[in-house]
């Protein structure tokens, strides 16, 4: 993404996590900030003085302040518009338009700009002037009833499940932008709603609702007791469900294709699912892992983050690193590592946290050519801080 600029107008994490990615893998991504309580730079948990989240989702960036409100600071917005190529929003549909910033706008300065708009339930439909964060999506995806089932109420995920899955299909969205403008040198207009990417992660049970007209779709998945923790497989093809009767030595029912099918394939399945059960309540997690991981069975521990935090594949494969923050002085935070996604000849790239407004000669200055009396003159005007 070397020589890629976006210019991120976003907020909280939906839109934030996906400008990360982007910066990651190379691209230059200057967040516009105005006021410090306008993001996460002021919500906690803190370590020291800086915001945990916001340096989560917006390390190696670069911080400019810039008032989008101010006639001048529309003016600074699109003169970084005109050598820019990338505009990631997650405002509320309508809002950029409102601030003098629609597509439409964008396009006569830039023509070849791709604007990336991240929303709580998208550009069009009943519910698009809603306010929205992570939960709301969570329960009105079905995915909080789907992940309830077996506990008689709705279970929420512990984590951003939702803002995670749009920030990939907006990144997702952008690249395939890119790739379109490569050939033809036309920008685009591209969206993303937040429910819609909820709703297809319970697509399979959408769809046997729909066949069925009936709720009775479980997911596979489930955690099985042990003596002295919790662990799940994910024994679905038919050769590995033969392989763990055997291993719970069922070895006569291993050869029964009503017990040894793939999952769904047969009403036998809740049966071996009890014997299972009751084989792991009588072991403890280490031998049950010893036991599958040893037959080429799908393993996995239900880990605390203690746990996951000591786990050696974490600090290997660099999914989590530490960085400095600037008050006080030496301190580190444990930050995303760069991007997942491991390239082989283009390897990503983790920059530090910006603090407030730090590029603001970068980009004003020496990118777009202002002096610092012009500087000082927006600053005493309110326009930049």
């Amino acid at each position: 993404m070397d020589g890629v600029r976006v210019l991120e107008l976003a907020r909280w994490q939906a839109a934030p996590r996906g400008g990360l990615i982007l910066q990651d893998m190379g691209a230059e991504v200057i967040k516009l900030e105005w006021r410090k309580g306008a993001d996460l730079r002021d919500s906690g948990p803190f370590v020291g003085k800086m915001s945990v989240q916001f340096a989560a989702y917006n390390r190696g960036k670069k911080s400019v302040t810039l008032n989008t409100r101010h006639d001048r600071g529309k003016d600074l917005f699109f003169r970084l518009l005109e050598v820019s190529d990338v505009v990631l929003e997650n405002f509320r549909p309508g809002t950029m338009a409102e601030m003098g910033f629609g597509y439409d706008e964008l396009c006569k300065v830039n023509p070849g700009i791709i604007l990336a708009s991240v929303s709580g339930f998208g550009q069009y439909g009943p519910y698009r002037n809603r306010q929205c964060f992570d939960p709301i999506i969570q329960a009105m995806s079905g995915f909080g009833d789907q992940t309830g089932r077996g506990f008689d109420q709705p279970i929420m995920g512990n984590g951003p499940v939702m803002d995670r899955t749009a920030a990939l299909h907006a990144v997702i969205g952008i690249l395939g932008a890119l790739r379109h403008r490569d050939r033809t040198g036309e920008g685009q207009w591209l969206e993303v709603a937040m429910l819609d990417g909820g709703i297809t992660l319970e697509e399979v049970a959408l769809a046997m609702c729909y066949e069925t007209n009936t709720n009775d779709f479980l997911r596979v998945g489930t955690f099985l007791r042990c003596k002295d923790g919790w662990v799940t497989t994910g024994a679905a093809r038919a050769g590995m469900w033969q392989r763990m009767l055997k291993v719970m030595d069922y070895d006569e029912m291993s050869e029964d294709p009503q017990f040894a099918a793939p999952m769904f394939a047969t009403d036998m399945a809740e049966v071996r699912m009890e014997l299972l059960r009751l084989w792991c309540e009588e072991r403890t997690v280490k031998e049950v892992e010893d036991a599958l991981v040893a037959a080429d069975i799908p393993f996995g521990a239900v880990k605390s983050i203690p746990e996951v935090l000591a786990d050696s594949h974490m600090w290997e494969r660099e999914v989590m690193m530490e960085a400095e923050i600037h008050d006080p002085p030496g301190k580190k935070m444990l930050v995303p590592g760069p991007t997942i996604i491991k390239f082989s000849k283009t390897p990503t790239t983790a920059g530090p946290i910006p603090r407030y407004g730090e590029h603001n000669q970068e980009i004003y200055g020496d990118l777009l050519g202002l002096t610092e009396g012009e500087m000082t003159d927006m600053v005493e005007q309110g326009i930049i801080t």
